[in-house]
C-alpha cells in the first residue's frame, strides 16, 4: 500500500493495545482509563486509536475540544468523553447533544454553561478542575469550592468527577508531590484524576479511580529507564527522489548553509517541514536508510529535504527513507528526533501533517 505514497505513516494498533496493558499493568487493581487522544490522538489518527483502545477495554476518553468529542460520538464512541480544555460558549451546544462531559475552571464558566443548559432544558455533564501549579487551567482552592457548591445545587448540572494537572511529573519530583497533596482535597465520592503517563510509570500516588495516560500509551516514555515497557507506535517514512554526486566545495540548499567538504553522494528525499519535519533539524538531524544514520545537509524545505548517503553502496531514487521507527537494525523515535530538534516528543508527534496517509496494521 505505501508504494504509492511519498511519504506516509504506519500506526500498529497492536503496539497501542500492548501500551495499555503495560500501563494498566502499574495502576492498582480497578482503575479506569481515561485515554488522552486529543489532536488527532497526538498526530495518530484519532477514529482509529480511539476504536482499538474502547475495543481493548479503555473506559474514557479526553479531547482537547467538543468537535474532537462529537467526532468520536459519530464514529460510535460511547464511552465517557472529557472536554480538558475550556470549552466556548458557542461549542456548549454541541457537548450537550452529544453528552461530553464539560470542565469547569471558573464561576464564570459555570454559570455560562448552567444557562445553556438550561435554555435547551439538558442536563450538562461536568467535571471541576483544581489548579495546583499549572497555572493554565483550574480554578485555585477558594473559587474550586465555590463551583463545586454552585454545581451541587444546580438541576441543570451533573458533577462526574474533579481533577488537577501535574506540571513537572517527568522532571520535578518534590513539587509533584505538592502538586498530589494538594490534590487531596478533590471529593473522593466520584471520580478523580491527575496521574499521567510520568506519574503512572513511575508509580507515584494516584486517585484510585481513573489515571490519564496521553505519550505513554503512544510508546514514548518520558523516562529512558522505562523505555522497555513500551513500544512506538508510529513509524514515519518516505521515498528518495533523486541521487547525485556533489563535488567537493558545492553548497546545499537554501542559503548554501552546508558547503561539502569532499566529494559526496547526495539524496533528495520527499519530505519537509509542511509534512511536519522540524526545520531546526536543519544540520543537525539524520534519517535512516539502508539500516544507516544519514545526516541531513543544509536547510530542511517545504517538502523536500538532502541527506547525505556517500555511504551507501547501493541506494536509488525510490528506495526507502524512515525518519520514526525501524531501519534494519537501527531505531529513531520521537524522543531520538525531539532530541536532535530542541523540542520534545508530543510536538514531534503532533507536528505531523494531517494529510498524511496513515496505515492501521
Amino acid at each position: 500500500m505505501s508504494a504509492s505514497h511519498r511519504v506516509w505513516c504506519v500506526v500498529s494498533l497492536s503496539a497501542l493495545r500492548s501500551n495499555l496493558r503495560a500501563l494498566r499493568s502499574c495502576c492498582p487493581r480497578g482503575t479506569r482509563i481515561l485515554a488522552v487522544v486529543k489532536d488527532n490522538a497526538y498526530g495518530h489518527g484519532l477514529i482509529p486509536v480511539a476504536r482499538a483502545l474502547a475495543q481493548a477495554g479503555c473506559e474514557e476518553f479526553g479531547v482537547a475540544c467538543a468537535s474532537e468529542g462529537e467526532e468520536l460520538r459519530g464514529a460510535g464512541i460511547r464511552n465517557p468523553i472529557l472536554l480538558l480544555g475550556s470549552t466556548l460558549n458557542s461549542e456548549f451546544p454541541v457537548a450537550l447533544q452529544h453528552r461530553l462531559t464539560v470542565t469547569l475552571s471558573s464561576m464564570a464558566e459555570a454559570r455560562e454553561l448552567a444557562r445553556a443548559a438550561t435554555q435547551v432544558r439538558r442536563t450538562a455533564l461536568v467535571q471541576i478542575k483544581l489548579n495546583t501549579g499549572m497555572n493554565r487551567l483550574g480554578a485555585r482552592p477558594a473559587e474550586f469550592q465555590q463551583i463545586l457548591s454552585y454545581v451541587a445545587l444546580h438541576p441543570r448540572l451533573d458533577m462526574v468527577g474533579t481533577f488537577t494537572h501535574l506540571a513537572s511529573a517527568d522532571s520535578n519530583l518534590s513539587f509533584t508531590r505538592r502538586q498530589i497533596d494538594e490534590a487531596t482535597v478533590l471529593p473522593a465520592s466520584m471520580a478523580r484524576h491527575w496521574a499521567n503517563s510520568a506519574a503512572i510509570l513511575q508509580r507515584l500516588p494516584g486517585s484510585r479511580t481513573h489515571v490519564r495516560p496521553g505519550l505513554g500509551l503512544y510508546g514514548i516514555s518520558p523516562f529512558p529507564r522505562h523505555s522497555s515497557k513500551l513500544r512506538p507506535v508510529l513509524s514515519w517514512k518516505s521515498r528518495i527522489l533523486l541521487v547525485r554526486d556533489l563535488p567537493r566545495g558545492e553548497t546545499i540548499s537554501y542559503g548554501g548553509t552546508f558547503r561539502a567538504p569532499r566529494k559526496m553522494k547526495v539524496a533528495t528525499v520527499a519530505t519537509g517541514y509542511a509534512h511536519g519535519l522540524p526545520r531546526s533539524l536543519s544540520n543537525r538531524g539524520h534519517a535512516l536508510i539502508h539500516g544507516c544514520r544519514c545526516p541531513i545537509l543544509g536547510r530542511v524545505t517545504m517538502d523536500m529535504t538532502l541527506v547525505d548517503v556517500s555511504q551507501l553502496s547501493r541506494v536509488k531514487r525510490n528506495d526507502e527513507v524512515v525518519w520514526l521507527g525501524r531501519s534494519g537494525k537501527r531505531m529513531q523515535t520521537a524522543a531520538d528526533m525531539a532530541r536532535d530538534a530542541g523540542t520534545i516528543p508530543w510536538e514531534i508527534f503532533t507536528r505531523l501533517s494531517p494529510n498524511l496517509p496513515r496505515i492501521f496494521a
